[in-house]
């Protein structure tokens, strides 16, 4: 059987990927991941960028004032952020916390502390991660779902994402675990920078098993930078990118089979270890 290392062999020079996959116990466990792998290759930390909405939109609705103070408008920017990434809505959580604010309420939830990069701290792009934050984090606002309507509105939410912002990751964590692929909770992301030469994509997964009484969460995080080389595709990518043409199908086509490996690899070996 492969594990989630085999499924990064073979990358492209300059490349820098990795994968993290933890099981959770049920919130009253409330000890460590019950079993855990990873795997990296290249950079230790990488920035995100969309990967972390949910997590933004679940901090808003607890320390964002005005989002607390107005529900109605938590629901459907945060919706919005999460199902379909929008942008303007995730500003307007993100600036409207304000950041510090985000990133204080998360550390608390979740025992991961993150800040913006220092050169743009007003920017939610800017956050720096490694996957296995990123597993921590999701495995949090998992265990608090079941008594925190926040959370668990969060995660009805990323079970909504459509197909074409799922990066194939319901398929390959529902596979994997055994599970219908609706009831996977998944948030992909993706940017790349016109003056950069790699192109960042990124993908969470969150699948609930219960089996003979015990109920367990899995929760995988795949992330890459990987160089888009060939200058004809580049200069179309960043035409597209000027334009507000959707870049999905450029980032599934780039990383798409390795991110799909990643968690499919990464959930089954957390399935084998269990």
């Amino acid at each position: 059987m492969t594990g989630p290392s085999d499924a990064l062999r073979g990358l492209p020079a300059g490349a820098s990927a990795q994968v993290s996959a933890e099981a959770f116990g049920t919130p009253q466990y409330g000890g460590p991941p019950l079993r855990s792998s990873g795997a990296r290759v290249g950079a230790h930390r990488l920035r995100c960028a969309s990967l972390l909405k949910p997590l933004f939109v679940w901090a808003a609705g607890h320390a964002a004032d005005a989002y607390r103070r107005d529900p109605a408008r938590w629901a459907v920017d945060g919706e919005s952020a999460v199902t379909l990434s929008d942008n303007a809505a995730t500003n307007r959580i993100w600036l409207g916390g304000p950041p510090p604010r985000i990133l204080d309420w998360l550390a608390e939830a979740t025992g991961v502390h993150w800040r913006p990069a220092g050169s743009d701290p007003r920017w939610f792009g800017g956050v720096e991660v490694t996957s296995a934050e990123v597993v921590t984090a999701y495995g949090a606002l998992a265990a608090a779902a079941p008594g925190d309507p926040a959370a668990a509105t969060v995660l009805d939410w990323m079970r909504a994402v459509p197909t074409d912002q799922a990066m194939g990751a319901p398929a390959a964590m529902a596979e994997a675990a055994g599970v219908d692929p609706a009831r996977v909770a998944v948030k992909a992301g993706w940017f790349g920078h016109t003056d950069e030469a790699w192109l960042r994509t990124h993908v969470v997964a969150i699948a609930e098993l219960e089996a003979g009484g015990h109920a367990e969460t899995l929760v995988v995080a795949a992330m890459s930078a990987l160089p888009y080389p060939d200058a004809d595709a580049r200069a179309r990518y960043r035409r597209d990118l000027a334009t507000g043409t959707p870049l999905n199908a450029q980032h599934d086509r780039l990383a798409g089979p390795l991110l799909r490996a990643l968690v499919g690899t990464g959930g089954q070996e957390l399935v084998r270890l269990g």
